[in-house]
C-alpha cells in the first residue's frame, strides 16, 4: 500500500548543505557531507540507508544534539523559514521538544530509569506548555497517554521499567508531542525493537497524529515495506550523501541509483519461488576512508568503469517533479534496465 500525497503547504523544515563530522582517533571524519532535505506541512519524507549511512547523524544533527568534538556546519537549518544556526542555546532547548521533537528507536535508554513517568512527562509540561497550570499537569498526561493508547490512571508514579517495550516507545511518542506548538517529528526506527503487531499499532498512531495535527515527519527506517506504507517522498543515503530523492511511487517503479534499485532486489519476493535471495556485496566504507570517485562503485551492479571510480558524481535533477540523483548513469539521461542477470 503507498500512501497518496497530500495536498501541501509551504515547506516546514528545510536543511541545506549540512556536514557533520566525528573526532576518530586524533582525527576529524565525516559523517555526513553535503546533506539536503525539504518537509512541508503535513508530509513524511522518509529516510533509508544502511546502517553507517549517517541518517540517525542527520537527525541529531538537525535537532542540534551533537556536540564538541562533534563538529556540524550548514547552509541552513530552517523551521518555518527560521535559521535555527541563530537562535540562543537558551531559546534552542524550548524549540527542541516544542517545536521540532524527536522519537529515538530505544525507548528503554530514552527514559531516566531513577525518576517515575509521571515525574519525567511533568518536567516536559512545565518546558514547553507553558499555558498549563501545575494542577493540571496530571490531567493533561493522563490525556496524552489516551491519545496513544495507554492508560495511565495510577500508573503515573510508574518507573520505567514498570512498563513493555511497546508501552514504552507509545509513552515516548506522547512525550514527544505533548507540546501544542509541535511543527515537525523527527522518528528515527521507531519500530526497530517492536515485534510485528506493535510495530504496526505504532505506525498507525504515527499517521493519525500526522492527519489529526498536520505535523511534517522525518522517519528513518530499514524497511522498505514501512516507507512504502506511510512516505509521501524518499530520500535515500549512502555512506553519508544523498544519494537520489524520489516520490515514493516513483522510487519504487522507477529506482535511478543503483543503490537503490539493490536495496529493492533484496526484498524477499511473497510466495517465494526458491530462488537464493539477492545479497549486495561489500559494505560501507569506513568514515576515514577516502574514496576518490563514487563511494558506491566497488559495490555497484552497473558499474560503468574509470569514471566511477575517479569522477565523485553530482546530486542532480534528472526530471520535471524535483527527483535527483548521484549517478554518471542516470546523470546522463540514460536508463538503468533491468536483466535477467540484474541491472547493467
Amino acid at each position: 500500500m503507498t500512501v497518496e500525497p497530500a495536498a501541501y503547504s509551504d515547506e516546514v523544515l528545510s536543511v541545506r548543505g549540512l556536514g557533520t563530522r566525528y573526532a576518530f582517533q586524533g582525527a576529524s571524519v565525516p559523517a555526513v557531507r553535503d546533506f539536503s532535505l525539504s518537509v512541508r506541512e503535513g508530509e513524511i519524507v522518509g529516510l533509508v540507508g544502511e546502517s553507517g549511512s549517517g541518517k540517525s547523524t542527520v537527525l541529531k544533527s538537525i535537532l542540534g544534539m551533537l556536540k564538541p568534538p562533534a563538529e556540524v556546519t550548514s547552509d541552513g537549518i530552517f523551521l518555518d523559514g527560521r535559521d535555527l544556526r541563530e537562535v540562543s542555546a537558551k531559546e534552542m532547548r524550548r524549540i527542541r521538544g516544542g517545536r521540532l521533537a524527536m522519537v529515538f528507536q530505544d525507548p528503554i535508554n530514552s527514559f531516566n530509569p531513577a525518576w517515575t513517568i509521571g515525574n519525567q512527562f511533568r518536567r516536559v509540561l512545565s518546558l514547553h506548555c507553558p499555558h498549563l497550570h501545575r494542577r493540571d499537569y496530571d490531567a493533561e498526561i493522563l490525556r496524552l497517554l489516551n491519545r496513544v493508547g495507554i492508560d495511565g490512571r495510577g500508573k503515573l508514579n510508574s518507573y520505567p521499567f514498570e512498563f513493555s517495550q511497546g508501552q514504552l516507545q507509545r509513552i515516548m511518542i506522547a512525550v514527544a508531542c505533548a507540546s501544542p506548538d509541535l511543527r515537525v517529528l523527527l522518528a528515527d526506527e521507531p519500530t526497530t525493537s517492536l515485534d510485528v503487531t506493535i510495530e504496526a499499532q505504532v505506525l498507525e498512531l504515527l499517521r493519525d497524529l500526522r492527519e489529526e495535527r498536520g505535523l511534517a515527519m522525518v522517519l528513518v527506517t530499514h524497511d522498505l515495506s514501512v516507507v512504502a506504507e506511510m512516505c509521501d517522498k524518499v530520500v535515500v543515503m549512502y555512506a553519508g550523501r544523498v544519494v537520489e530523492v524520489a516520490e515514493v511511487h516513483d522510487l519504487f517503479e522507477r529506482p535511478q541509483h543503483p543503490y537503490t534499485r539493490q536495496l529493492l532486489k533484496a526484498i524477499p519476493d511473497f510466495p517465494h519461488d526458491g530462488r537464493r535471495l539477492y545479497a549486495m556485496r561489500g559494505a560501507v566504507p569506513r568514515l576515514d576512508e577516502e574514496v576518490p570517485g563514487c563511494t558506491f562503485a566497488p559495490r555497484c551492479d552497473a558499474h560503468l568503469g574509470d569514471v566511477c571510480d575517479e569522477v565523485p558524481p553530482v546530486l542532480r535533477e534528472i526530471g520535471p517533479d524535483g527527483r535527483r540523483s548521484a549517478c554518471h548513469k542516470a546523470n546522463h539521461a540514460t536508463s538503468l534496465e533491468e536483466t535477467d542477470d540484474g541491472v547493467r
